[in-house]
């Protein structure tokens, strides 16, 4: 037992002895009861292809996956996901494809089908959604520097049951200081904009990212996307809360208090911002002094499913890191992803 489950359950105790030994205690004075969150706008399944690339890839370098659920090497359904969901009280979530890993860098060698291959994950992760009765939104994904990444997006656009993209920089071998990268960056989100797709993008492309870097996707990249929701992924992080994540979140609320354009539904998602019981409390205090100036209604909860945590182990985990108060926590956990409360219309054709 941690010493802050320690503590928590000394004052559970103290509380039910209080409780005995006078009936007239205030409602109150009881500790507030956890929020019930509305969504897990981050979450992935995976068909047999990707499972058999990630053993692969397991095998030949364990240290990428150190500290990772055993889980991301299975198979997983729209069926799993909703169990996950279920079991912490949660109604609906978002699935972000993971076919970007067939263009990655990481994948060596690279398969020769690799086109066809993406195309096959997104039809998995977009099936999974149709099934779900609407609990579940789906994102296809690809990896926007790879040759067929335009010819994917066009495939899909139209295509019902399609509710955004998601993109994972670090997973593509992203330089944001690489002119011909931000350009094809760019170029993706000018089509996500056309065709009002939403995006998920895991910006941050190596832990030695800087304000510059955050700066050339906010002024380069975000415009794109004019008033089309854009969701950026672990709270602006690397997978882990560090003074370069807080940084980057102050640039996105620079942005935001400017209404620069990209940022009118511009969202912030919390998913494996931490990763364990021992943040930097004055690195939390800071971000959510950020938070605070930016406004609780511009993030989201995620969870990352199953990298490491299931959703309730990861919102229990991330209300005991951040130094928010149970007003704040109540407005967090009942905000939605835009692309929930105003559902995708897909376009016939480009504009």
């Amino acid at each position: 037992m941690t010493k802050s489950t320690l503590r928590s359950s000394l004052a559970v105790g103290a509380a039910l002895f209080a409780a005995a030994w006078s009936m007239t205690a205030r409602a109150e004075d009881k500790p507030a009861a956890a929020p019930v969150a509305i969504g897990d706008y981050h979450m992935h399944i995976q068909g047999p292809a990707v499972t058999a690339d990630l053993r692969r890839m397991k095998a030949a370098k364990p240290e990428i996956f150190a500290g990772m659920s055993d889980d991301m090497m299975n198979e997983r359904s729209g069926a799993d996901a909703l169990a996950v969901l279920d079991k912490a009280g949660v109604r609906q979530g978002t699935l972000l494809s993971v076919a970007y890993m067939f263009a990655s860098p990481l994948m060596q060698p690279a398969p020769a089908d690799m086109a066809a291959l993406t195309r096959t994950e997104n039809a998995y992760n977009v099936a999974a959604g149709l099934a779900s009765n609407g609990r579940l939104q789906a994102f296809i994904s690809v990896n926007p520097l790879a040759a067929n990444a335009m010819d994917e997006l066009n495939y899909w656009r139209d295509r019902p049951g399609v509710s955004g993209l998601k993109l994972h920089l670090a997973n593509s071998g992203f330089n944001p200081r690489a002119d011909a990268d931000i350009e094809k960056l760019a170029a993706v989100f000018a089509f996500a904009g056309r065709n009002a797709l939403p995006i998920a993008i895991h910006v941050r492309n190596a832990k030695d990212y800087t304000a510059d870097d955050a700066r050339a996707f906010i002024d380069r990249v975000l415009p794109g996307m004019g008033d089309v929701p854009v969701q950026i992924a672990h709270g602006g992080s690397w997978g882990e809360l560090d003074r370069i994540t807080i940084d980057a979140l102050a640039l996105y609320g620079d942005a935001i208090a400017k209404q620069a354009k990209g940022t009118r539904n511009l969202r912030i998602e919390l998913a494996l911002l931490v990763v364990n019981d021992k943040t930097d409390p004055v690195l939390a205090g800071d971000y959510v002094k950020e938070m605070r100036r930016i406004g609780m209604d511009r993030f989201i909860l995620g969870s990352d499913w199953p990298a490491i945590y299931t959703p309730d182990q990861y919102y229990a985990l991330l209300r005991t890191q951040l130094p928010l108060t149970p007003e704040e926590w109540a407005v967090i956990f009942g905000n939605e992803a835009p692309y929930f409360t105003h559902p995708r219309v897909s376009p016939r054709k480009a504009r």
